[in-house]
């Protein structure tokens, strides 16, 4: 059975228990993985000490697009004791040099495949990282190669700081799909796109969001409406002094829409251009609401 190998000082080794193994050079980069659910209010990472925990092998890392490739690989609860093949170049014990070989003692780990089940989980989070520092993946892709290991697809679940975390488990489940959605969107634009996406990705998000609050608590109106005529519905269901942090928020990025039109410069000489620091202010502006709604907080 083919195997990974990692020894108590970190070092990574690959092989098969009857053909011994090679170290694995440059050295893959291997992080604790747990998996959850977005549904989870508290995500909590894996440890070694967990019987069977993971580990998730990184082969590729795009820091643009915040996507990552790789495998994963379970802890069988077995050692071995491998007589290792070292490449050229890598510096070894003098007792060692003339066979380029060393004797291990590795703990091992089985490619780790994937359920039907668990790929098609719309909801699936991979947790990266240990207690001390973690973070929150989405399974994007899945597919099987030529050594029999699944090859793995995630996408970065955290905005780097702009948005509160979620907790989906309060977001109305009717809408959950069309909030997280949205947001997914925003974050792929955020730090990325130009200004003017930005804040049209925050107007939509503020749109959603507001819609499936209120469709929640009944107001049918909502239902299809744009972002202005949401805010009115807002006030008008819950007066003029209630949720009044929500209804300024949103309007937020509907103002700065607005400014980002062709007609609207025409039509005010004295219109200031968008930066990036108004694109900023409307994606803080949801992870206001988020936190208004309850639906989330920041961290």
């Amino acid at each position: 059975m083919r195997v990974l190998g990692i020894t108590s000082s970190g070092m990574t080794f690959e092989g098969e228990s009857e053909y011994g193994a090679h170290l694995i050079w440059p050295q893959p980069v291997m992080t604790l993985a747990k998996f959850t659910t977005s549904t989870d209010e508290v995500l909590v990472p894996a440890s070694t000490s967990d019987t069977w925990h993971c580990y998730f092998r990184e082969d590729d890392f795009d820091p643009v697009s915040r996507i990552r490739r790789g495998r994963f690989y379970q802890a069988t609860g077995q050692e071995s004791n491998w007589k290792a093949f070292v490449p050229p170049g890598i510096t070894i014990a003098a007792a060692h040099r003339a066979s380029n070989e060393l004797e291990i003692i590795a703990k091992n780990y089985g490619a780790f495949k994937f359920s039907m089940q668990k790929s098609s989980d719309l909801y699936q989070l991979v947790v990266l990282g240990s207690s001390t520092a973690f973070s929150a993946w989405t399974l994007v892709g899945i597919e099987t190669i030529s050594t029999g290991e699944d090859m793995v697809t995630l996408k970065a679940c955290q905005s780097m700081g702009a948005l509160p975390d979620v907790y989906w488990s309060k977001v109305p489940i009717a809408h959950r799909y069309e909030v997280q959605e949205a947001i997914e969107k925003l974050v792929d634009d955020y730090r990325r796109a130009v200004p003017e996406s930005v804040i049209d990705r925050a107007r939509e998000v503020a749109a959603v969001v507001l819609s499936s609050y209120l469709q929640n608590k009944g107001v049918n109106a909502a239902r299809g409406k744009d972002l202005g005529a949401l805010v009115k519905l807002l006030v008008e269901d819950a007066g003029k002094h209630e949720q009044r942090i929500i209804a300024c928020a949103a309007e937020i990025p509907q103002r700065l829409h607005s400014r980002g039109k062709h007609a609207e410069k025409e039509n005010r000489d004295d219109l200031r251009p968008i930066r990036a620091q108004d694109a900023e202010l409307a994606v803080q502006c949801v992870g206001v609401m988020l936190c208004d709604l309850r639906w989330a907080d920041w961290k």
